[in-house]
């Protein structure tokens, strides 16, 4: 289903009263629970060269493999959310979110669905492409490179580790595409022999004619080319070139890194000041456009050259007219604000523009979704015979829901937002709820290092492990250290009331990053408090490393009020030569997160303000104790990609949970003992058609309850552009330990997308459960059904 995310205090003015920010604030109700899907945007990696498409979830998830590695249209992540009882992360239904409107990527589509215990994450281009995409340590943003696959350039030798990767100007003055002095110039220029100044000639005037005859693919290879060999005659003029003609293709990320790669290794040059020009021009999309680009001989007549070539340099110009009409492309109607490091120019060598402030962007989505469940039970007694029937309706409600992000940007601050909301009506119980997972309000003040954030965020950081209601001040004190200080209040559910401060956190933590190679590390401490009591106190530390070949992720949460360690974490992954993966988690967790309101629990709703009439702050800090429980889990995860179609995957995981003893009147609970999880699966993409997506699975619990025995397999299939049809069936056996029964169940599904037009989508499922569930003395016949039927626009 789409992204169940709105913004609604009224019912049946769902879609208008969402945009309204000021009423959101105003309804700090309930509400039911949220989509994973928050949103993507577009931003761009100059170190890569390379676009780059960002997703966020609304929870943490590990990005377990992705689809392939050859070129294609359609890429599948697979992802993974450990729940606490090692289930994994069940959605509801399938979920999608806008794409970006950016050239440079040309997504199409971004959806995510279940496959057995895992999620997948497809996403479509309209265009053959080759990504490379990596998590973000708190698990909530994915960033995918993107590159053309019949690109030449630096973005696709970036992520294929062929070709040249510059890594910025030598103090030499060598160029930034020219291969070591000690390197095969065959290896270093795609497999070609190094190129003199004849060869560089020739394919510097096809060039030109590519670009008059408007075949700019052809354009970019040959440029491409020539800036692949080492500094030669053209290097400068080609870089320019291959800029302007990237603008013309609509490539503006790349435009934009090619101009900055000029002025980085040109900067003195007659060019720079009119490729600064342009990389304003493309960067603010302000004023009138930059004058047009100037004979590629005039451009660099500061250059010495013999008067032979001068001559035959006019003679090819009149017979060629390559770029004097060269127009500035239009921008994207959305760029992505990024920040360019190139030198500023004096006054008066600059064109005055008009600036275009204030700019507002925006984007999102509104759905409206009806669910419907009901089902019947069927009891016999096997003693007595009897038998009963009973009718029920679990879900009978109208969801009306908002996801947006935007900004607001003038010449002096930059203002950015996020809504992530809903509004359900209960039909049977005539409810009203109402919830946001997301409420923030972004502020950048231009020309500081300060940044701030106020409203409902996520973290997964810095000591703080949810969401909470406050605010966030960064300060980048330099390239590679920050520090962040956040106050405000946890946020238990998306539930909660915003703004409640029924609880006062305030912590800050500083961020190291490249401490040393491939590695970054955050340190931090905090404080939370309820009323005049100390509710937690913490210190912590998070270290990451990164290679090529293997990554791995350490963190220790330790609470130096109760003297107890809270948390800690430890994980490897090793990548193989054949793109199969290993990983092994090691995790300790204590649940709740340890804290003084932890002894509220079972107390019949006694606060803590209640409690210390009848115990004294040593007890309290007992019950607290005692009420939060100490699990252990390791987890070995296998990915092995069979082929470019077929992806298998295996994993096993160990839970031990520790029990909780008798006090204050709350009874003990024992020691469940170890559960045990095992999932077997593979994942097939572009199987039978190119679109079309198979997943099998296999999974086997043990635990204290029960012994579960689930197969799952699901199979996506677009019969036209504008339909996407998913059937499921689930099909398990359960023995259940207690009363020493079993349960037979099937679960079939079929999820039903139909694009009604450009941005507006239809979307249903129908689906139920059957199952039969006996003991010695007893037989429960169990049958329900479901459907959800919606409409999402995309804005």
């Amino acid at each position: 289903m789409g992204d169940r995310n709105g913004l609604d205090c009224k019912p049946g003015y769902g879609p208008i009263a969402a945009l309204s920010l000021l009423a959101a604030l105003t309804c700090p109700e309930t509400a039911r629970a949220q989509a994973v899907l928050v949103g993507a945007s577009a931003d761009f990696d100059p170190d890569l060269g390379c676009p780059i498409l960002a997703v966020e979830f609304a929870e943490p998830l590990e990005l377990l493999v992705q689809s392939g590695a050859e070129a294609s249209s359609q890429i599948d992540f697979v992802l993974r959310e450990e729940t606490e009882d090692g289930e994994g992360l069940e959605l509801d239904a399938p979920e999608s979110i806008p794409a970006p409107s950016s050239s440079d990527l040309g997504v199409t589509s971004i959806g995510l669905e279940q496959s057995g215990a895992d999620l997948v994450l497809g996403i479509s281009f309209a265009r053959a492409v080759i990504t490379n995409a990596t998590m973000s340590s708190d698990g909530l943003r994915l960033s995918v490179a993107v590159a053309d696959a019949g690109d030449e350039g630096e973005c696709l030798a970036s992520l294929t580790g062929e070709g040249p990767e510059p890594d910025g100007p030598e103090p030499d003055g060598t160029a930034l595409s020219e291969p070591e002095t000690d390197a095969d110039p065959a290896e270093t220029a795609g497999d070609e022999p190094a190129v003199d100044e004849d060869d560089i000639e020739t394919d510097f005037a096809d060039a030109r004619a590519a670009i008059t005859a408007e075949d700019y693919d052809l354009a970019i290879r040959l440029l491409t080319r020539i800036l692949n060999a080492p500094e030669n005659s053209r290097s400068a003029e080609a870089r320019e070139l291959l800029g302007v003609v990237r603008e013309r293709n609509e490539q503006f990320a790349q435009a934009e890194a090619e101009y900055l790669l000029y002025l980085e290794r040109y900067p003195d040059s007659e060019g720079a000041v009119r490729v600064r020009q342009r990389l304003d021009a493309l960067t603010t999309a302000r004023g009138a456009p930059p004058e047009p680009l100037r004979e590629v001989a005039e451009a660099d007549s500061a250059r010495p050259e013999p008067a032979e070539a001068e001559e035959e340099e006019e003679e090819e110009e009149e017979d060629v007219p390559v770029t004097p009409d060269l127009e500035q492309p239009e921008p994207p109607e959305v760029t992505d604000r990024r920040r360019a490091d190139a030198p500023e120019a004096e006054e008066d060598e600059r064109e005055e523009e008009e600036e275009t402030f204030p700019k507002l962007e925006y984007s999102g989505s509104v759905d409206s979704t009806y669910f419907f469940r009901q089902g019947t039970t069927r009891f016999t007694e096997f003693d007595t015979s009897r038998r009963s029937v009973d009718d029920f309706v679990l879900q009978n409600s109208l969801v009306t829901s908002l996801s947006t992000i935007g900004s607001y940007e003038t010449e002096d601050y930059l203002l950015s937002w996020r809504v992530a909301g809903a509004f359900e009506i209960d039909f049977d119980d005539e409810e009203e709820n109402f919830r946001f997972s997301r409420l923030y309000l972004d502020y950048d003040q231009k020309g500081t290092d300060l940044s701030l954030r106020f409203g409902r965020h996520l973290v997964r950081s810095g000591g703080v492990f949810d969401r909470f209601d406050g605010a966030t001040l960064s300060w980048q004190h330099q390239e590679d250290i920050s520090s962040h200080f956040q106050i405000g209040s946890p946020v238990d559910s998306v539930r909660d009331s915003l703004f409640a401060f029924d609880r006062l956190f305030y912590g800050i933590s500083v961020d190291f990053a490249e401490i040393y190679p491939d590695t970054d590390l955050t340190i931090y401490a905090a404080e939370q408090r309820v009323g005049s009591l100390v509710d937690r106190r913490t210190v912590g530390f998070e270290l990451e490393y990164e290679g090529e070949w293997f990554s791995a992720d350490a963190a220790v949460d330790y609470d130096i009020y109760f003297d107890r360690l809270n948390y800690a974490r430890v994980s490897g992954t090793h990548i193989f030569e054949d793109r199969s993966t290993i990983t092994l988690s090691l995790d300790f967790v204590q649940s709740p997160t340890l804290a003084l309101s932890n002894a509220e629990q079972g107390q019949l709703g006694m606060t803590l303000d209640d409690l210390r009439d009848s115990f004294t702050l040593s007890e309290l800090r007992q019950l607290a104790l005692d009420r939060t429980t100490a699990s252990r889990s390791a987890t070995l995860t296998y990915f092995r990609p069979l082929n470019e179609t077929w992806l298998l995957n295996m994993d096993a995981t160990i839970f031990d949970t520790e029990g909780n003893p008798a006090s204050g009147g709350v009874a003990e609970i024992p020691a469940p003992g170890k559960d045990y999880y095992a999932s077997i699966g593979v994942f097939g993409s572009g199987v039978f058609s190119e679109t079309d997506v198979v997943s099998a699975s296999a999974r086997y619990a043990d635990t204290s309850s029960s012994t579960l025995v689930l197969a799952d397999a699901s199979y996506r299939f677009e019969p036209t552009q504008q339909w996407r049809l998913r059937p499921r069936l689930r099909l398990g056996h359960r023995d259940l330990k207690n009363t020493g029964g079993t349960e037979i169940f099937a679960i079939p599904s079929l999820n039903v997308d139909y694009e009604i037009r450009d941005n507006t989508m239809l979307e249903l499922e129908i689906g139920g459960r059957l199952s039969r569930t006996e003991t010695s003395t007893t037989r429960d016949n169990s049958t329900e059904s479901y459907a959800f039927i919606g409409i999402r626009q995309d804005f």
